[in-house]
């Protein structure tokens, strides 16, 4: 039987899934290990992707989108591990976060949920792996915009500490645990599950924990668009989550549904207004060893100068885009160039291991790019 059950929920996210199973699968001592992929009726042909490139893993196809909770809850129900790694798939792993969380919680007493430091597309750190309890004030002020409390801003990023709140795109927890509190409530169709559920760990007497040491790569977003819906979601999960687990009245409900109304409103048309362009790639550079997948990038940026490189060095920094091949780098060492390279304005991407793709992202609240090669 094995130790830890990964269990990934998809929603046409084929190519960053294969990304993220290949770093899953890239962990140290994979015996211990099985992967789950419950796919919620994507229509990108993720599943037929699966079958041909990881046939060795579960598969769970559901007919239509049954949303994050429940998705995950039919992926905890089938798993034989001791512990569940919750895991979105539009991250990427370095080969020691598996087997340093499973250790870390192994000998860690009451021990709830437990999270890892976040990093973006562009390398720069991602606040919400780590918040506070959204209490009223807390949760008023962040649906209007203000998420000074809202994140866990007294823990240091690379600390280790006891926290209330983790994210879903990388929760690990004890199978025993997760059952315990009843798994995610799904009442949450996207967004504000892993709140709740961090929430009813603490209510159980467990203690959540940030890893801050370890970090991970999450694109966010991959899953859904930016529109009046996601914003929808988004917003109304935190009102569920207040009328659940604070007394309310009529008023203050009604008064917190127009604030999500308007916040709705607010921001699907800032997003609309600034969207911008992409800037043209004049430089580029690729970090890997294969002419193929050289040539190929010279075919997809004509007029655009690229040169092929072993190793960065500062003339490397005087280009629109780097490329990171994963045939030639590992995703660790593609993770900490990631985070040494964060406030260097060009654009990163990840070569797929078969050279087939590249993916990157250049904000942290945007869709991720996908180029075929």
């Amino acid at each position: 039987m094995p130790k830890i059950s990964v269990i990934i929920v998809n929603y046409n996210a084929k190519y960053f899934l294969k990304i993220c199973i290949g770093s899953v699968l890239k962990s140290e001592d994979l015996s211990d290990l099985e992967i789950i992929v419950v796919d919620n009726n994507s229509t990108d042909d993720s599943c037929k992707m699966l079958k041909k490139d990881f046939p060795a893993i579960r598969l769970i196809q559901n007919k239509q989108n049954t949303g994050f909770s429940k998705a995950n809850n039919q992926g905890v129900a089938a798993a034989r591990g001791e512990y569940i790694l919750i895991l979105n798939p539009d991250t990427v792993l370095s080969s020691h976060t598996i087997q340093q969380v499973y250790e870390f919680s192994n000998k860690t007493v009451d021990i709830g949920a437990l999270g890892v430091q976040f990093i973006d597309g562009s390398g720069c750190f991602l606040p919400e792996c780590k918040r506070n309890f959204p209490r009223p004030k807390v949760a008023a002020l962040k649906i209007l915009g203000f998420s000074k409390t809202y994140y866990a801003h007294q823990i240091e990023q690379g600390a280790i500490s006891q926290v209330d709140i983790l994210t879903g795109a990388f929760m690990f927890i004890k199978k025993s645990v997760f059952e315990k509190v009843k798994g995610f409530d799904e009442d949450f169709f996207m967004y504000g599950e892993d709140i709740d559920l961090s929430y009813r760990i603490a209510q159980a007497g467990f203690k959540n924990y940030y890893l801050g040491g370890e970090v991970i790569l999450h694109y966010k977003g991959e899953s859904s668009s930016r529109d009046s819906t996601y914003f929808r979601n988004f917003y109304g999960a935190m009102h569920i989550f207040y009328k659940k687990h604070y007394k309310t009245n009529f008023i203050v409900s009604g008064l917190m549904d127009s604030m999500i109304e308007a916040m709705v409103l607010i921001n699907s048309r800032s997003r609309n207004n600034t969207e911008k362009p992409k800037n043209k790639c004049v430089n580029w550079i690729y970090l890997g060893d294969n002419e193929l997948t050289y040539n190929k990038l010279q075919d997809k940026l004509p007029g655009a100068s690229g040169s092929m490189v072993h190793e960065i060095s500062n003339k490397t920094m005087e280009v629109d885009m780097l490329f990171f091949d994963s045939a030639y780098l590992s995703f660790t060492e593609i993770i900490i160039r990631l985070a040494q390279q964060k406030d260097l304005s060009f654009a990163k991407r990840i070569i797929s291991e078969d050279g087939s793709f590249y993916i990157g992202s250049d904000t942290s609240d945007g869709r991720g790019e996908v180029v075929l090669l």
